[in-house]
């Protein structure tokens, strides 16, 4: 895990519906989570838009930090996470699928993860979990 790296994520808007979720805000504070619940950083929002999936811009698929940092590979992967994600709550993913992009900045990391499990007191939600890759 690379804290610092990512500075974007996003989300497929319509879960936020399902769940009955707010959309992130700018402002906002999160605790992102390794995948043993422990904290590992300390996010602020800086940025919220919601845009189609085939209007996402390279800026943000570089700003995401995976693989080559391509638009081509953000599709390729959002493409296919999304339409599972989706599919899981009986909703069709279309390219005009309408997807919550959000920027953050770093504001702490702990010179060792957090040890308390925060897992089990998070509400689950489509912007929610862990985000371990390139954080």
């Amino acid at each position: 895990m690379a804290c610092g790296r990512k500075t974007a994520t996003s989300s497929a808007y319509d879960l936020y519906r399902e769940w009955q979720e707010d959309l992130p805000q700018p402002g906002a504070y999160s605790v992102i989570l390794d995948s043993a619940g422990r904290a590992r950083c300390l996010i602020q929002t800086t940025k919220v838009y919601v845009t189609p999936f085939c209007q996402v811009r390279a800026s943000h698929a570089r700003m995401e930090g995976e693989g080559d940092g391509s638009l081509s590979y953000w599709r390729q992967v959002h493409r296919k996470f999304f339409a599972e994600c989706l599919a899981e709550a009986g909703i069709d993913f279309t390219e005009d699928t309408k997807v919550v992009c959000e920027e953050f900045r770093l504001v702490y990391v702990p010179e060792e993860p957090i040890t308390e499990k925060f897992d089990d007191n998070l509400k689950k939600g489509p912007g929610n979990g862990t985000e371990e890759e390139g954080i």
